[in-house]
């Protein structure tokens, strides 16, 4: 891996939020109208554009942002939009990464996937999980997992599943949206630090099984070509070399493994992981998992601070800004 490598990483589900952007969009030509260039291929969604979707709320009402039919396309945009804007100041990836949804931004940023493709692709599985599959619940555990299943009665734990793990000590679980109570109560009763995610459905579990068939007839319609540069896949902890239909299910089936992808990849203390999803998630974890370092070698290799483009903080254009500075 070259010295001067940068990763471009993108999230999914739960990282968006209201008024995402919202001083690019005011401030930066450049970022608008990317944003309404990819808004334009999805079109009105409940008689309302993108951008309007996105500013029509309060931050501070956020956990409710979770239609899927809303936020799917919303994470998209937002995310190629930033990737543009970076573009247009001389910034390009050597590599890209993603994680759940964020895999469908690193297609189309590798060249593997079309925007117009993308776009109506991640609209239409929307509609599929938002058909088929029952209610769900995705909760952030900062715990070791042994210690969640002992807080968990027995009859739970063949109820929840695990959906991600993001560092050490850091992981997601997933369950059917009627023990999601059970489950938190079992958390707050052993004193374990939790959030419960704005995503309705319990992505990277059994409980969306039943939108396998339908969704991959979806996926069997795309075209893929050869990504330009090197894919990194959390779904397969691995490096993606050719793009196939039925990869996008297993990025929406199988557990997300972001902390056994990022490991290998920082194995050269000045590659520069970059953040281009709306909230900095990602670089969250790479900041836990820096606090979990102990003596050993694999630890040490998860060291560099991720660059964030933007987060729910607001003060964009200033986030943005340093980014570039650090990247230049």
């Amino acid at each position: 891996m070259s010295s001067k490598e940068i990763i471009f990483m993108y999230s999914g589900q739960g990282a968006q939020y209201y008024q995402m952007s919202r001083e690019l969009w005011e401030h930066d030509p450049i970022y608008r109208a990317a944003l309404k260039r990819y808004s334009s291929l999805v079109g009105m969604i409940n008689g309302r554009e993108l951008t309007e979707i996105i500013f029509s709320r309060p931050l501070s009402e956020s956990m409710y942002f979770d239609n899927l039919i809303e936020t799917h396309p919303l994470i998209v945009a937002v995310s190629l939009a930033l990737t543009d804007t970076l573009a247009a100041r001389g910034i390009f990836p050597n590599r890209v990464l993603g994680y759940s949804l964020g895999e469908t931004i690193s297609a189309v940023v590798s060249g593997a996937l079309t925007p117009e493709e993308a776009m109506w692709a991640v609209q239409t599985q929307a509609a599929v999980f938002e058909k088929l599959v029952n209610p769900g619940c995705l909760v952030a555990v900062l715990s070791l997992t042994e210690m969640v299943t002992e807080a968990m009665p027995l009859y739970l734990r063949k109820r929840v599943h695990l959906a991600a793990v993001n560092a050490p000590a850091h992981y997601v679980y997933g369950m059917a949206k009627t023990d999601c109570s059970a489950f938190i109560q079992a958390l707050n009763s052993h004193g374990l630090s939790h959030a419960v995610l704005p995503i309705r459905f319990a992505f990277h579990t059994p409980l969306i099984d039943s939108a396998q068939e339908s969704f991959s007839e979806i996926t069997e319609q795309l075209s893929f070509s050869s990504p330009n540069i090197p894919v990194h896949s959390c779904a397969l902890s691995s490096e993606i070399h050719e793009f196939k239909p039925y990869h996008f299910w297993q990025v929406a089936r199988n557990v997300v493994r972001f902390y056994d992808t990022i490991v290998p990849l920082a194995d050269n203390y000045t590659t520069r992981f970059v953040d281009v999803g709306p909230s900095g998630t990602l670089a969250g974890f790479l900041r836990i998992s820096n606090r979990h370092t102990d003596s050993s070698e694999q630890s040490k290799k998860v060291a560099r601070p991720a660059i964030i483009i933007m987060n729910q903080f607001g003060h964009d254009i200033r986030t943005f800004n340093q980014a570039v500075e650090r990247l230049v």
